[in-house]
C-alpha cells in the first residue's frame, strides 16, 4: 500500500482535536471497524497500544505511539502478525476561530498473502471514513463541551 496523506478541518479547537486523537480506548465507540484498543505500556518515550479489528478479516497489531502535545501524534509498528510496516501520525494546526486542521499520514505494508480487498478497503474506505469519524466525534464532544457551560 503506498503513503498516503490527507487533511480534515474540524470545528473544534487544536487541544480537543488532540484530546480525541490521543484517547486510544474509545475508539472502538466511534470507529465501527475498531473492536478493541489496549494501552499496554506506557514510559517516557511514549505509549504502546494494541489494536484489534475487523476490515473483511480481523487485524491485530500494536503500535509505539509518540505524543507531541499539543499538535504532533507519530507511530511506528511495534508487533504485528501480518503488518510488515505501520508508520504514520497526525499534525494538528489551529486555523483560528476554534477550526483545526488535521493532517494524517499512514505508510502501510501488509504482510504476505492478505488479500488485495484488504488493502483496497484502507485506502478506498475505511481511511476516508476513519477521519470523517474523528472530525464528527471531535465536533460533537465540543459542542456537549460548550452546551455544559
Amino acid at each position: 500500500m503506498p503513503k498516503v496523506e490527507r487533511e480534515i478541518l474540524i470545528s473544534a479547537p487544536l487541544a480537543h482535536v488532540y484530546s480525541v486523537i490521543t484517547d486510544y480506548e474509545r475508539y472502538p465507540e466511534f470507529l465501527p471497524e475498531m473492536r478493541e484498543v489496549r494501552v499496554l505500556s506506557q514510559d517516557d518515550h511514549g505509549k504502546v497500544v494494541h489494536f484489534d479489528l475487523e476490515l473483511i478479516m480481523r487485524l491485530s497489531y500494536s503500535l509505539r505511539i509518540t505524543e507531541s502535545e499539543p499538535s504532533a501524534i507519530s507511530w511506528h509498528l511495534e508487533q504485528a502478525k501480518m503488518i510488515a510496516a505501520n508508520v504514520g501520525g497526525w499534525t494538528l494546526s489551529d486555523e483560528g476561530d476554534g477550526q483545526t486542521l488535521a493532517r494524517y499520514t499512514l505508510d502501510v505494508k501488509l504482510r504476505g498473502l492478505i488479500p488485495k480487498s484488504v488493502s483496497d478497503r484502507l485506502l478506498g474506505t475505511t481511511l476516508p471514513e476513519t477521519l470523517s469519524h474523528f472530525k464528527e466525534r471531535s465536533e460533537t464532544l465540543w459542542q456537549q463541551h460548550l452546551q455544559r457551560r
